[in-house]
């Protein structure tokens, strides 16, 4: 299955809930909360989309952009909003309630087997929440890996070209600053 570039957050019992689509073999997979569900997507004329499920329910509605958080839907029980999120916006907004203690090092590992493409940070430098550290290639796409929190690299693991097996450490990311980053002042 291709992995789509986004995936929806929508409010369910006030808490956010991933929805994640793909696409498989004979249509569109949607998978949230354990429960796996396939369905065919068609735009029909009059501008309504259609979603047919493999169990033979059917969902027609209309989408159309929101100001402030995604889309709204539409269709014969009333409206509803849908957040979309940025996969990485996402991520970098819930970091602080991920990440561990502030004062541990963070290590940044290769999720899957390729070669490092470019090193955007060497040892010693300061980094932002979000900051490109690296970038790596692998399946025949570009993955950016980025910072989640500020700080300073402690040490930068690989070399542009290399290749990586999957769990291979990248880089390691302390937090604070110890003032010897170029141009940080004392």
């Amino acid at each position: 299955m291709k992995a789509l570039a986004v995936y929806v957050l929508r409010e369910r019992d006030g808490a956010p809930q991933e929805i994640h689509i793909e696409s498989g073999i004979s249509g569109l997979v949607a998978s949230y909360a354990g429960i796996v569900e396939r369905f065919e997507a068609a735009a029909l004329p009059d501008g309504r989309v259609s979603l047919l499920f493999e169990d033979g329910r059917q969902f027609c509605g209309r989408a159309r952009p929101a100001a402030t958080f995604g889309i709204e839907m539409w269709h014969a029980s009333g409206r509803r909003p849908v957040r979309i999120a940025d996969p990485l916006r996402d991520r970098i907004a819930h970091a602080a309630e991920e990440v561990g203690s502030p004062d541990e090092e963070e290590e940044f590992r290769a999720l899957m087997p390729g070669r490092v493409i470019e090193i955007k940070v060497a040892e010693g430098d300061r980094v932002e929440a979000g900051q490109l550290l690296l970038v790596i290639e692998a399946m025949k796409m570009h993955n950016e890996i980025r910072c989640d929190r500020p700080g300073v690299v402690a040490s930068v693991e690989v070399s542009t070209g290399q290749l990586l097996e999957g769990g291979a450490l990248l880089v390691i990311v302390r937090p604070g600053s110890d003032g010897s980053s170029p141009g940080s002042s004392p």
